[in-house]
């Protein structure tokens, strides 16, 4: 996991990213760092006209030996990071803004797929040999249990 995100899944964020606007996450459960994800609002999404912002989680992963199963809190370790991720991201945007969460995911990766289902991402399209899931921010929240009033007081514009 570790190798994955220093070699590869932090330079993919910052080559779409807006300036500054990268952002990994690490999970630990106790001690242990058992997750990491990162993700970025993409330098092309959220016009004038009050277009939505597209924001992308770029790479998310636990460690082999939490996944399908839970933290020391009692929550799945997968859960628990897209909670962390989808929290980070509602703290960013304004709760009038209409935001869209994609992530690109291999065909073949069938438990990143099964995870970001089971949490209400789908099927969007294609984008080279990935496919493309996605999934309102506000579902995201509701999927995730997360209550969007809690990070009002964070809130900042993107890139800031």
């Amino acid at each position: 996991m570790q190798t994955y995100f220093q070699d590869s899944a932090i330079a993919d964020a910052k080559a779409g990213a807006h300036l500054y606007d990268q952002r990994l996450l690490l999970l630990r459960d106790t001690e242990d760092l058992v997750g990491a994800a990162s993700h970025y609002s993409e330098t092309r999404s959220g016009d004038a006209s009050g277009g939505p912002f597209e924001h992308r989680l770029a790479a998310y992963a636990t460690a082999s030996h939490v996944q399908g199963g839970k933290l020391s809190t009692g929550e799945y370790a997968s859960k628990a990071l897209l909670r962390a991720v989808v929290s980070d991201i509602t703290s960013r945007y304004s709760p009038q803004d209409t935001v869209i969460i994609t992530a690109l995911v291999l065909a073949m990766n069938s438990p990143s797929r099964t995870c970001l289902e089971r949490y209400g991402w789908s099927i969007f399209g294609n984008q080279g040999r990935y496919l493309v899931y996605a999934n309102p921010l506000q579902a995201a929240q509701e999927a995730l249990d997360i209550d969007p009033s809690s990070n009002i007081d964070a809130f900042h514009g993107p890139g800031t």
